[in-house]
């Protein structure tokens, strides 16, 4: 997600990698397909709120059960996919940009556009936003207790996987390959990724299943690993193979199909095995589970990129000014989210309510902000 670097137009036409050209033109589809992605994990972030789960700097207890269900099963949808088309994006846009730049020149940018504001949010603004759950005792321990990656995780891990890529690069000494012409993957291809993913899933949610945190990784979903990393490789691969503008339309219906058959299917064969036996330990429902959302991330990914690229490769000036700060909401909308949930938990509404009103606000004030934010001196070279 962070990375903002564009194919050149060399590796777009079949010239020579090293070839220079005047412009790297835009995949505004992406670009359009990463503002949605950044807005739903702003809006995924306030649903906890609201979820009663404490997952967040703040929470509630739903006033309903059926609104909690409700919020429950959207951060299950949403979690089963959007971040790992967030690797999928940011794999896809490593290789150009290493390419271009060479080892020292990326990992330079990756340490000032990832490590920057990755550390200020861990020893800084994470300490601060835990500032109003202090309950005395020594602020060296309480502050040692609450640095943390918080949701930058992501950041975290994007710098880890552009650091090992390049580090493959340098051991293999490996050089770009000439263009091919674009060709899409073949579906029994997709089909044999999707049950590689779903079994390696299901085999690491045996010893990490759902909920379990692992604190040396400080990923808050590290049973979705295989996942995030697969696709970040296959992101690398795509923008080798062209995959981004040869997927087809009959391949983004039938990803479509994918979606809806493997939640009709296996996500009741998950859910019906007992409660939380879809979370792992190696039990049936987490088979099923794992097949599901592995087919249903896959699915959601090609219906998506297909719909982006025919219907959503364009941008005016509002779309332009979203992907353009959508990276710098991602960084700041903690504090918007979590202001939000303080300022509205006074009121005696229902839950439903406080909700809406939340994500009608929220999401609007991170984009407005984030322009002010980038002005300041020094932030636009990082953000």
């Amino acid at each position: 997600m962070a990375t903002t670097d564009h194919p050149t137009a060399a590796a777009l036409s079949g010239a020579s990698p090293g070839q220079s050209t005047a412009s790297p033109p835009r995949l505004w589809f992406v670009d359009n397909l990463r503002t949605l992605l950044t807005s739903l994990v702003v809006l995924h972030h306030t649903a906890i709120i609201y979820s009663g789960l404490p997952l967040w700097y703040y929470t509630e207890q739903p006033t309903s059960g059926a609104v909690g269900l409700g919020l429950s099963v959207f951060l299950l949808v949403d979690q089963a996919w959007f971040m790992g088309a967030f690797f999928l994006l940011s794999g896809y846009f490593t290789p150009g940009s290493y390419d271009r730049k060479g080892p020292r020149a990326f990992l330079r940018d990756r340490l000032i556009r990832l490590g920057i504001p990755l550390a200020v949010f861990y020893f800084v603004l994470n300490p601060i936003l835990c500032l109003v759950s202090y309950r005395g005792g020594s602020p060296l321990d309480t502050y040692l207790d609450t640095i943390g990656a918080g949701p930058l995780w992501f950041v975290l891990a994007l710098l880890v996987f552009d650091g090992t890529y390049a580090a493959w690069r340098l051991a293999t000494g490996k050089r770009p390959p000439r263009s091919r012409t674009p060709r899409p993957p073949a579906f029994p291809a997709v089909i044999g990724f999707v049950l590689v993913l779903a079994l390696a899933t299901y085999a690491l949610r045996i010893v990490i299943p759902h909920g379990f945190w692992v604190p040396v990784i400080d990923f808050p979903t590290s049973t979705y690993l295989p996942q995030y990393i697969s696709f970040f490789v296959l992101g690398t691969v795509a923008y080798r193979r062209g995959w981004f503008h040869a997927i087809t339309a009959r391949m983004g219906w039938a990803g479509l199909g994918m979606a809806v058959g493997a939640t009709v299917v296996f996500l009741p064969l998950a859910l019906a095995a007992g409660p939380d036996a879809w979370a792992g330990h190696g039990t049936l429902g987490s088979l099923f589970y794992a097949l599901w959302d592995s087919t249903f991330a896959v699915g959601v990914v090609l219906a998506l990129l297909t719909l982006f690229r025919r219907r959503l490769n364009a941008q005016g000036p509002l779309r332009r000014y979203l992907s353009g700060h959508a990276f710098t909401v991602y960084v700041i909308h903690a504090f918007v989210v979590t202001a939000a949930g303080y300022a509205l938990g006074g009121l005696a509404l229902p839950t439903s309510a406080k909700f809406a009103i939340a994500a009608v606000v929220v999401l609007p004030a991170c984009f407005a902000l984030a322009a002010p934010i980038r002005r300041l001196p020094g932030v636009r070279r990082v953000l």
